[in-house]
């Protein structure tokens, strides 16, 4: 990696092999087919296609990532009720530095009443946006934007994914009870980015707040943070030993991306959703360049090698790391193009063709 080319994100695509599978539902079907159980789709056209949301495979990568590290979980839980006693707003810990998974995927807090210390008054105060503390200061909802986004899992096969599982409930009396499950058998596509630099780093400037005022005087004491920069609207503070914390974090995200396990239904569709083609780089910018990249002709999935090497050409000064290609072997139907793509050497990247998991685990050595 040049000296004047700092890794700034993380970009990258990968392939979730789902055949007879079912993992993230829509609930029942309209009409007659009121015991007929929908996986998520949507219209591209004349086509329903299938997809998994990017809240749920978001919250199976968060699992993993907890189950491969024994990080300590930020559990999600009330933190306000509404007048007839329901749950209304949940949260997690919203502490960045103790729980490395609020820092990697963020969190929202707005609830309308908390303590709060203003202009030396504690006393409960108003916080939706707009409200004023007995002090007379604005309190300001606690938000901080995943440093990681991703798009939806979508399938690559717009038809001939359908299929249905007819059961039958037998009961000790009375009739049997019937139900359907649509499932399908496809390839899903996912797109993500991972703002590397944030990780560790967080604004309290103005009216953006990610580090809760009422753990800064604690944490600064106990020497887990610092000031960075000082404005008159604010302060930015950042992890001790930002470095190390930012690069185990993502390394670690990225290992366990690469051993993901969840999903719906499995009891019934058993699904290993572990990525069988993952692509990695590290680049100077946002941009989630590797998009678009598989097919399915209906035989199988390929990578589009083409429009990869297009892609390495356009970014070819964005892109500071080596492409790592990971693939479970047999499972592209192209894979000696994609082989071949480690003896290109005019596009100004360089490609390496691994496992999935080794893939991950290059991504994570030349982190730094």
């Amino acid at each position: 990696m040049s000296q004047k080319q700092i890794l700034t994100h993380i970009a990258g695509t990968f392939l979730v092999e789902a055949p007879a599978s079912f993992l993230n539902g829509a609930g029942l079907g309209d009409g007659e087919n009121r015991n007929v159980t929908l996986p998520k789709t949507f219209r591209d056209g004349r086509e329903r296609v299938p997809y998994v949301s990017s809240q749920a495979w978001k919250r199976w990568l968060r699992n993993t990532l907890i189950e491969e590290t024994n990080w300590p979980a930020s559990v999600l839980r009330p933190i306000d009720l509404s007048t007839k006693g329901t749950t209304n707003k949940i949260g997690g810990e919203f502490n960045p530095i103790d729980f490395p998974e609020d820092d990697i995927f963020g969190y929202m807090r707005a609830e309308a009443k908390q303590k709060r210390q203003l202009d030396g008054v504690e006393g409960e105060n108003e916080t939706s946006e707009g409200a004023e503390g007995k002090g007379g200061k604005k309190v300001k909802p606690l938000i901080r934007a995943s440093p990681f986004s991703a798009s939806i899992l979508c399938s690559i096969r717009k038809s001939g994914w359908q299929g249905r599982d007819n059961g039958i409930v037998h009961l000790k009396e009375g009739t049997p009870l019937p139900y359907t499950t649509e499932f399908y058998h496809t390839h899903l596509e996912g797109v993500f980015s991972l703002n590397y630099l944030r990780l560790g780093v967080f604004w309290n400037i103005g009216d953006r707040v990610e580090l809760d005022e009422l753990k800064i005087d604690k944490l600064l004491n106990e020497g887990k943070i610092k000031v960075v920069k000082e404005e008159k609207s604010g302060k930015v503070y950042e992890a001790i030993d930002v470095a190390e914390k930012r690069k185990e974090r993502a390394s670690e995200l990225l290992k366990a991306l690469a051993h993901l396990r969840g999903g719906a239904k499995q009891a019934a569709f058993g699904t290993d959703v572990a990525p069988k083609a993952l692509i990695l780089a590290g680049v100077t910018c946002g941009n989630p360049m590797f998009n678009s990249l598989f097919f399915d002709d209906g035989n199988g999935p390929y990578l589009k090698v083409d429009t990869l090497k297009e892609i390495a050409k356009d970014y070819s000064d964005r892109i500071v790391t080596t492409i790592f290609i990971g693939i479970r072997k047999g499972y592209l139907k192209n894979e000696s193009d994609v082989l071949q793509l480690q003896s290109v050497s005019d596009l100004g990247v360089t490609f390496k063709v691994l496992t999935p998991i080794e893939s991950a685990q290059k991504m994570a050595m030349v982190l730094t």
